[in-house]
């Protein structure tokens, strides 16, 4: 069963919006953008420009 990319199950895990993996909070940031959870591997942090902070590849590619 896939987990929600919104919110945290009982356990702290989410899924990453990105690539649908299932991973702990330790593994996770909020998109800036959509505020959905991304994985740290799919996350790009953005230092310029607005918003700053980690943004999911769907998001970075909006802004680009």
């Amino acid at each position: 069963m896939a987990l929600s990319s919104n919110q945290l199950n009982e356990e702290g895990k989410a899924g990453c919006v990105s690539c649908r993996r299932t991973t702990s909070i330790n593994a996770l940031e909020s998109c800036a953008c959509c505020d959905r959870f991304v994985c740290k591997s799919c996350a790009t942090y953005r230092r310029q420009g607005n918003p700053y902070g980690y943004v999911c590849k769907s998001c970075y590619q909006r802004l680009k």
